[in-house]
This record gives C-alpha cells, sequence and structure tokens, in this order.
C-alpha cells in the first residue's frame, strides 16, 4: 500500500494538512482559553490590590485636605483678618489726611 500515483500524494497531502490544520485550531482555541483565564486573574488581583492599598491612600489625603482647609480658615481668622483690617484703617486715616489739608490748602488760599 504505497504511494504510487499523483492522485495518492494529493489525497495523503489534504489528510495530513486537515489534520494538522485540526489540531493547530485545537491548540489555539486552548491557548486562548488559558490566556483569556489568566487575564482575567490578574484583572481581579490587580483590583483587589489597587483598592485595598489605594483606597486607604485616598482616606488620608482627604483628612489631609480637612487638616489644611481648617488651618487656612485658622490663619485667614486670626492672623490675615486682623492685619488687613489694621492696614484698612490705617489706610483710611492717611486719605482722610490727604483729603483734610487740601481742603486746608484751599480754603488757605
Amino acid at each position: 500500500m504505497g504511494i504510487d500515483t499523483l492522485q495518492d500524494v494529493r489525497d495523503v497531502t489534504i489528510i495530513s494538512f486537515t489534520i494538522a490544520g485540526t489540531v493547530l485550531f485545537l491548540v489555539g482555541i486552548v491557548l486562548s482559553v488559558v490566556v483569556g483565564g489568566m487575564t482575567f486573574a490578574t484583572v481581579r488581583k490587580v483590583r483587589s490590590v489597587v483598592s485595598e492599598n489605594v483606597h486607604p491612600t485616598l482616606e488620608n489625603v482627604r483628612e489631609t485636605t480637612e487638616n489644611v482647609r481648617g488651618t487656612v480658615a485658622f490663619i485667614s481668622d486670626h492672623a490675615v483678618t486682623p492685619v488687613v483690617r489694621t492696614y484698612g484703617v490705617f489706610a483710611g486715616a492717611r486719605r482722610f489726611i490727604v483729603v483734610v489739608s487740601r481742603f486746608r490748602r484751599r480754603s488757605g488760599d
């Protein structure tokens, strides 16, 4: 039972390529399923790590932001506002003196 004619070679080639193609197709499906499963497992693991590590960090950032906001409000109420008021009073008094001195010059001319 040998390969005697060109038709026999053709038939053996077609059968060989069909078997090889089927095997490669099945191997491709198995590899795709394995890679997909590993991808989903990796995504789940990354999400759990991120949620465990990032969530406390975000909470610390929120607390720090609230502390900074409170500190800024305290400094504004107890340091900046009195200085601005005092400067405003002195600027107003200086302007008042300038205006009054103008009236004296005009009335004295």
